[in-house]
């Protein structure tokens, strides 16, 4: 086993003894155990110890009421409870009680690693730093949203958005990036990125009269590189147990936790749709190269245009632009009466990529189509830092 857990500061407490054997056996003894909060308060009085993981029998509102004497103590101390089954319920009492993260049984080697580790995250974020290097400076005063969208299923949507998003952690700060699954019946960010997420933005919806940052961000799903995810609901009737409303503040929410949130719609224009553009910074419209994809393009930007929406914060992401069965580029932006902003090559790894659940930019960086991705980073990259500077381009509407 690694030498990880050595001296780590870190005391697992519950009163089970089944729980506590298995914690012994699982760590080789290196993580001591106790049974009871006050049997974990001498250590945290000595300054010995930095995390605190409670047990399943600590998993209910009345036993979490005892840590507030150990916050008390050390308000920097992370506690992390080990709950049998995660319910939003008890995710917001452990968040009221000061607790840092709530895991699921039974207790790993790899969950005490990766609560570790997003711990460390966290402080990191609350330590004051020096601003990042431009063009990734975060815009002034809240995130920035960007919605990605296309009239037509099958246009790239969602791996645009996918590999979009993981271009932004690798550039930026990963727990300042979140991406958000807005399909609501059939989002496939989850898919795209190889995650299993136990809670969804159904949860979120739930708990819209008391949902706050920490609760919000304990229903995130932490992809590896750090990226946060909303995830779509599981099923597709729970689609029905997320009105706009909730939509849409939660989106505002993001927007007060993260520098960018990207938002994967769905290719159905709706009143949800409408209402996530309406509240986007930015909108990137994908689009295929074939006929029906162009034709729904023209029929979803003249409805735009029929409601004033802000010409200006639309761009156009041609997708496939190698496709043998190319259409003329110019012929596409009369059409629409919109250029091209940014091109994607069609290329058997994005396929590969899906499959393997990796985004193509993080499984072959140096290839044409990841250069092509780059080319969308760039917008919002570029984007941003004018947003920042205030030397955005004059307003117009889409006429």
């Amino acid at each position: 086993m690694s030498d990880l857990f050595d001296d780590a500061g870190i005391v697992i407490v519950d009163d089970d003894d089944d729980f506590l054997d298995e914690a012994k056996r699982l760590f080789d003894g290196r993580v001591p155990t106790v049974r009871s909060i006050a049997d974990a308060q001498r250590g945290v009085e000595e300054g010995a110890v930095d995390l605190v993981m409670l047990g399943p029998s600590f998993a209910h509102e009345a036993g979490l009421q005892g840590v507030g004497v150990l916050l008390e103590l050390d308000p920097d101390l992370a506690i992390v409870l080990v709950a049998g089954t995660i319910t939003a319920p008890l995710l917001r009492s452990a968040m009221r009680a000061g607790l840092k993260d709530v895991i699921e049984a039974p207790l790993t080697v790899q969950s005490v690693t990766d609560a570790v580790g997003q711990i460390e995250r966290k402080a990191r974020h609350k330590r004051p730093t020096a601003p990042p290097p431009e063009p990734y400076a975060s815009p002034a005063g809240e995130g920035k949203v960007v919605a990605v969208m296309s009239a037509k299923g099958g246009s790239g949507k969602t791996v645009t958005a996918t590999n979009l998003a993981m271009l932004l952690a690798q550039r930026h700060d990963p727990a300042r990036v979140c991406i958000v699954d807005a399909d609501l019946q059939f989002g496939d960010v989850c898919l795209v990125l190889q995650l299993e997420p136990k809670l969804t933005m159904v949860n979120a919806a739930h708990e819209l009269h008391r949902l706050d940052e920490p609760l919000l961000e304990s229903l995130l799903t932490s992809h590896p590189s750090g990226l946060r995810v909303l995830a779509a609901p599981l099923e597709p009737a729970f689609a029905d147990e997320i009105s706009t409303a909730a939509m849409t503040e939660i989106i505002t929410k993001l927007r007060g936790m993260f520098d960018y949130v990207i938002v994967d719609t769905a290719s159905l224009l709706d009143e949800l749709l409408l209402s996530l553009l309406e509240r986007a910074d930015q909108v990137l419209y994908v689009l295929d190269m074939d006929l029906p994809s162009v034709k729904n393009a023209k029929l979803a930007l003249e409805t735009l245009r029929l409601l004033k929406f802000p010409g200006s914060k639309v761009q156009l992401v041609l997708n496939r632009s190698n496709a043998r069965a190319r259409l003329d580029e110019k012929e596409i932006e009369r059409s629409l009466k919109l250029k091209i902003s940014a091109a994607i090559p069609s290329d058997g790894m994005v396929p590969a990529s899906i499959n393997e659940g990796r985004p193509v930019v993080e499984s072959a960086p140096k290839s044409r189509v990841a250069r092509g991705f780059d080319s969308v980073y760039n917008l919002v990259a570029t984007n941003a830092k004018q947003d920042a500077s205030g030397k955005t381009s004059k307003r117009r509407w889409m006429s």
